[in-house]
Formats: C-alpha cells, structure tokens, sequence
C-alpha cells in the first residue's frame, strides 16, 4: 500500500538478480544528497558517511528518449550519463519511473550480455533499483524496451567525484536528522513567519514535494498552523503526491473527527500531480496529522501537520 518499489542483489560472480524488498522532475533535477533519502529508516548520517554514499549510489530518472541522470552531482541533469566507476567498490544504482513507460534497467558487458538488472516497471513515481560490484566486463547500460534512446556508458577508473565536506554539511544541515526530532531547518509555523527551509505567510505553510536535492521528501517535514490555517503543497518533481486517507499507508494518522484527505480522487491513491501544480488542505480539527506521498512511502515521504487551537 505504501509505494511501488523493490530492489534486487545481483550475484557478482553470475549476474541472477535476488528480488529484495525497497523504490518528471524539471530538465535540470538536483541530487538526492545522499543515501539517506533513498531509506525508509531513521535517517542519522555523519559527514564521512554521506560522502561515501554520494559515490556508492547512482540515482538516473526513466524517460522514453533517455535516462536523466539525478545523482551523484556529476551527472545531475545530464540525458544518458555516462556511469563511471572505480573497479571493485560496491554499487547501488536506483532508477524512477518518470512517464509512467515500461522500462527496465540492464547493466551490459562489451558483448552486449546481461551482466546485471533490476526489475521492470511501468507505474509513473516507481522505483526500481539493484546493487553490484564494478568489474571490467561492464561497458554499459540500457533499458530493456527502449534501447535505442535509453542507452550510456559504464566507464571504470577514479569514479565518481566524492562530495566534498562543505557540500555535505549543508546538506546535513536539512537531512541527517533522526526521526522524530524537530529542527529550524524542519518546522513552519502559520503566525506569518517562516523557519528553516519553509515559508509561511498569515495562517498559510507551504511545503515543497520533492524539492531539489530532495526527490524522496516534503521539505520542511513539519509544519504547525493554527486552527482554520491552510497548508500549500508545491509540487516541485513529478511522480508525487499527497495523502492523509488511512487506508492508503500505516504510517497515516489523522485527529479523531478529523476528514481525511488527498490530492487524489478516492480510491486512486496512486494519481500523482503533475509538477509545478499546488494542493492545498484547510485545518478545521486540532491535533497532529501524518501523511505521505502513496508512490514514496517505503522512502520515508512522510509529512506533518501539527494544528493547534
């Protein structure tokens, strides 16, 4: 109910791919900034960690006529990047559905062969993704249905560059937050004034969906408005939407006598909004919502609305 993602291990030495469970943004999309955002778990990161994570894991949009590249920062925005990997290290590669086309993606060596893929899928805001260590036979990947426009390198030698110390802790700054805690960087009040990354004007939050540099999260987490306050969702990626209906995740909790809502119909928790559109909800019961975005859950796209009287 929470999402539509899974992720497979592919066997170093054979290529078989081990099911396990895990996951249209604008032409020029920021990087995730870290494993972290690709986690449903607590998320507590130190400096060094997210470095290591900014080289270990590629994150690529699915599009008909090509890949776009999302993370690491050396290939964000970029159509079909060319993946380069240093030889032995470990790597996780993860992919999102971004038109709702099937698409599958493969790791191929210099003879065309499968060396390693992930599964298929054709569900818009979709994850799929697999882990692998770089070997010299790789030479390059594809989608499985469209080869022809969705195809790049792998390259192996230095890798990718490494995030440097000043780019990770700004981005600590807004992320390597256990769940659970509140910072300035996480919370938006409705009295007209706005902390961290948030904005509020009068008794109206805005919250951003899967801002640049957060594909998988509501930034800020946390807002707090008065009763009769009003939230404001801004869609700045697609694939994403926002839901406090019950029965569309676990994680969803709303005030007794609360109505649920969602940017959905009823019964189509998996309808996205398109990007660049807004959704707004009026409070009109106190007490602490928890919603998601249906697609992203297993990523930890959990929201807060807190309402006070």
């Amino acid at each position: 109910m929470g999402g539509d993602s899974s992720e497979s291990d592919g066997d170093e030495s054979t290529g078989r791919d081990e099911p396990t469970s895990a996951t249209d943004r604008r032409s020029v999309l920021r990087a995730l900034g870290g494993v972290a955002a690709l986690s449903a778990a607590p998320r507590a990161a130190s400096v060094g960690a997210a470095a290591q994570a900014d080289r270990t894991t590629v994150l690529l949009g699915a599009r008909r006529d090509y890949w776009l590249g999302l993370q690491p920062r050396a290939i964000e925005g970029q159509q079909n990047p060319t993946l380069r990997l240093r030889q032995g290290d470990r790597y996780r590669v993860v992919w999102v559905n971004l038109d709702g086309a099937r698409h599958r993606l493969r790791l191929l060596d210099g003879g065309g062969n499968v060396v390693n893929r992930t599964e298929e899928s054709a569900q818009q805001g979709a994850t799929r993704a697999t882990r692998f260590r770089a070997r010299e036979e790789l030479a390059s990947y594809e989608c499985e249905f469209h080869p022809d426009e969705m195809r790049a390198a792998v390259e192996l030698g230095e890798g990718f560059p490494t995030t440097t110390e000043a780019e990770t802790t700004a981005a600590d700054t807004t992320e390597a937050t256990t769940e659970g805690e509140e910072t300035a960087a996480e919370t938006t009040t409705g009295d007209g004034n706005a902390s961290g990354d948030g904005s509020a004007s009068g008794d109206v939050a805005e919250v951003a969906v899967g801002p640049s540099g957060n594909y998988f999260r509501f930034v800020p987490e946390r807002v707090e408005i008065p009763v009769g306050g009003t939230v404001r969702w801004n869609f700045e990626s697609a694939g994403h939407n926002v839901s406090a209906r019950p029965e569309a995740a676990r994680q969803v909790s709303i005030p007794e006598g609360a109505e649920p809502f969602a940017s959905y119909p009823e019964g189509e928790s998996y309808r996205v909004v398109a990007e660049g559109e807004t959704y707004e909800h009026v409070f009109s019961v106190p007490g602490e919502y928890v919603y998601v975005c249906v697609p992203h859950t297993g990523e930890g796209m959990i929201g807060t609305v807190v309402v006070t009287e």
